[in-house]
C-alpha cells in the first residue's frame, strides 16, 4: 500500500492532539494513534528503518507535523506550554481547526 495522503496524515495528527491529555503527545505515541486510522499500512512501512527515522512511516508523520507547525497548529520544538523534549503540542489555532 501507499503511505496515505500527506491531508489525510495531518488530519488524523491534529485530531489526535486535539483529544490528547493538555493537547500534547509524544512522537511515538502520536505515529502509533494516527497509523491506527490507516490499516492498510504494511508491516514494512511502518518498522523497518528510513534513511534518519525510525520508518517511512515516522517519517511521514514528521513531515506532516512540520507542515502543521509552518501552519501554526503545532507549536514548534521547544515552544507552547511547559514544552518538553520530543512532545508535541497543538496550538490553540489548531484546536479551531481540529
Amino acid at each position: 500500500m501507499a503511505i496515505p495522503r500527506n491531508a489525510d496524515i495531518e488530519y488524523e495528527l491534529l485530531a489526535f492532539l486535539a483529544s490528547a491529555p493538555n493537547g500534547r503527545a509524544t512522537a511515538a505515541e502520536s505515529y502509533d494513534a494516527v497509523a491506527a486510522h490507516f490499516p492498510e499500512l504494511t508491516d514494512d512501512e511502518l518498522t523497518v528503518p528510513f534513511q534518519r527515522s525510525v520508518s517511512q512511516w515516522a517519517n511521514r508523520v514528521q513531515f506532516c507535523r512540520q507542515h502543521l507547525v509552518d501552519e501554526g497548529m503545532i507549536y514548534r520544538a521547544g515552544d507552547g506550554p511547559e514544552p518538553e523534549h520530543g512532545v508535541w503540542i497543538i496550538t490553540p489555532f489548531g484546536r479551531e481547526c481540529s
